[in-house]
């Protein structure tokens, strides 16, 4: 789904591994049964192999890929980063997910879908707030590292990419205060396997600015 920051993490790890898919549009809020029969929980992205394996989030993925071996590793490669990156991961998806995702993401793009009116001023100023302090934190933790997990690129970077180019897209980033941020998603945006989010187009909503341009 468009502007769904877990699913734009899922594809860029099927990417990464070299792996074709097709994507399916599900509008989760209208509770699909047919849906609800694949994942109950009712939330996304779910993936769904040619044996008919049903892998319910990007994390669950990444791990089940990576346990059998096919393309190169993204969740780390001994078990003191793996520790990291679940760590980060579980940081993007629980509290950058509910302090920012949802108070800015949410209210501005998948709200006037529901039917639910208009975007809460209120909602918008607190999420806003809520991301420049997980910008800072982030900030710091890229001061001394290549990638947010240590040396090399990982599920880390792809989870934390794909929540910022949600955010990118609807020019919520202020990219000149956070120097070191700007240049590693500048090196996370040049990657081959990221070019189709670049070009996604999120329902009416024209992208920002900058958001497609690899120097910004």
């Amino acid at each position: 789904m468009p502007m769904c920051s877990s699913s734009r993490a899922s594809k860029l790890i099927l990417r990464e591994k070299s792996i074709k898919f097709e994507t399916i549009n599900e509008p989760i809020w209208k509770r699909r049964v047919d849906f609800l029969k694949i994942n109950p929980e009712g939330d996304l992205p779910v993936i769904i192999d040619e044996n008919n394996v049903k892998i319910i989030g990007y994390m669950s993925l990444a791990y089940y890929l990576d346990d059998n071996t096919i393309g190169e590793n993204l969740i780390g490669t001994n078990s003191l980063q793996r520790l990291e990156v679940r760590r980060v991961c579980k940081w993007i998806n629980n509290k950058f997910y509910k302090e920012v995702t949802e108070n800015i993401v949410e209210e501005r793009v998948f709200k006037s879908l529901r039917g639910l009116g208009q975007p809460s001023t209120e909602f918008l100023k607190a999420g806003r707030i809520n991301l420049k302090n997980h910008e800072n934190y982030f900030e710091w933790l890229l001061k001394n590292k290549s990638f947010l997990a240590g040396e090399n690129y990982t599920i880390a970077d792809i989870s934390y990419a794909s929540f910022l180019s949600c955010l990118d897209y609807l020019g919520e980033i202020q990219w000149e205060r956070i120097p070191v941020t700007k240049k590693w998603y500048a090196k996370i945006k040049s990657r081959p396997t990221f070019r189709d989010i670049l070009q996604e187009k999120i329902y009416t909503i024209p992208p920002s600015k900058n958001y497609k341009n690899l120097d910004f």
